[in-house]
């Protein structure tokens, strides 16, 4: 199949994509090769929590595989930082509460 990007990497190289540390705000980014237990190369299309979609072969249809099945390179990773989710939330309570007072004034 070839190598999408054309870097080379070794085995030892390699990680498990569930053993990959990063910050709790943080989100691997999708779109990178890996290998599966058995050493074949494949193509992650989506991170989730504890699986990834892959496409074993370009045109196959996609699987879910749980992280700890795939190996990586850990400097081949691209990793955005979220908001934090708790600040995501204080915004939500900001929101409702807003939307509260909006709703008894116009009320009165």
């Amino acid at each position: 199949m070839g190598t999408r990007k054309g870097t080379a990497t070794t085995k030892a190289d390699l990680v498990r994509l569930d053993s990959v540390s990063m910050d709790e705000d943080d989100e691997i980014l999708p779109d990178f090769e890996a290998e599966d237990e058995a050493g074949r190369k494949v193509w992650v299309t989506a991170v989730l929590e504890r699986t990834a979609v892959i496409e074993p072969a370009p045109g196959e249809p996609k699987v879910l595989v749980n992280r700890r099945r795939l190996f990586v390179n850990p400097r081949d990773l691209r990793v955005r930082h979220l908001a934090s989710k708790e600040a995501a939330r204080r915004g939500r309570e900001a929101a409702r509460q807003l939307r509260l007072q909006e709703q008894h004034s116009s009320a009165a």
